[in-house]
């Protein structure tokens, strides 16, 4: 059921959440026992007034995939940057994901980012108890995919580890690995807040109104890891669906009026 804008700004000044994760919440680890609850550097659009913009980052995970096309159209459509943090095997499956990948790494606006190599196989639990084949999982996928930064997105984990900007832990296991691959150079973005297609498991699914409203009361009131700044999290395959690529086309050209927000790749993120 959708929230009316009077719900969602007085549950976001009171502090409920009715229809996102909070800070901790991890999505993809909500199939264990433990539920943890919980922005590429290209301006887009003037800047037309004398405030500074709040800056969003679009970043999609799980790729390639089918929906993965859609995610470059947007950006070149568009012209914004956007993060899209690949799984390795995925990748490497077939000549058309390998093809897909290419299609990323060719684009100057889509900035590429490590999601592992094997996305846990799924046991999240299991995989984050090993800290070192964390490591070796997520150095795999750097090496497999030819990347040239550091920039990670743990699987079914929200977590930062920011050199100068800080951390945040999930309320899942996996601190030790997460700050195993920071003392190797890695740098973990977690999200600030999570859409989806379709409703689940406390994920809401809004309209491009409605979610241009949500982020605008979070940076508001400051319920994002860094001010001015908010992270959101979508998946490649999401954007198979028609309508739901039509809302974040509508968002983009929502959050584009009057120069009030900018969109920028994740590795700006971290230098402010």
């Amino acid at each position: 059921m959708l929230c009316t804008q009077q719900q969602l700004a007085a549950a976001l000044i009171s502090g409920i959440t009715l229809f996102m994760p909070s800070a901790n919440y991890s999505k993809e680890g909500a199939n264990e026992k433990t539920i943890s609850k919980g922005t590429n550097s290209l301006p887009c659009g003037p800047d037309k007034s004398n405030r500074k913009q709040p800056v969003i980052y679009l970043s999609f995970d799980d790729g390639p995939c089918d929906g993965s096309r859609f995610v470059n159209d947007l950006a070149v459509r568009n012209n914004i940057p956007i993060n899209v943090f690949l799984v390795g095997s995925a990748a490497v499956a077939t000549k058309e994901s390998r093809s897909l990948t290419k299609v990323y790494k060719d684009d100057r606006l889509v900035e590429v980012g490590n999601h592992s190599y094997s996305h846990a196989h799924r046991k999240y639990h299991q995989y984050f108890s090993r800290p070192e084949e964390v490591l070796s999982d997520i150095d795999r996928n750097r090496d497999s995919l030819q990347l040239t930064n550091e920039l990670v997105r743990l699987p079914g984990r929200n977590f930062f580890r920011l050199t100068n900007q800080g951390s945040r832990n999930d309320q899942n296991n996996g601190k030790e690995a997460a700050d195993t691959l920071v003392a190797h150079g890695y740098s973990i973005f977690g999200w600030d807040i999570e859409w989806r297609r379709q409703a689940e498991k406390g994920i809401g699914t809004h309209s491009a109104a409605q979610m241009l409203s949500i982020i605008t009361q979070m940076l508001d009131n400051q319920k994002t890891f860094l001010s001015g700044n908010i992270i959101i999290l979508l998946h490649d395959r999401d954007l198979e669906d028609e309508t739901f690529r039509s809302e974040i086309e509508n968002f983009v050209d929502l959050a584009q009026v009057d120069g009030k927000y900018r969109f920028a790749h994740l590795s700006e993120y971290d230098h402010k």
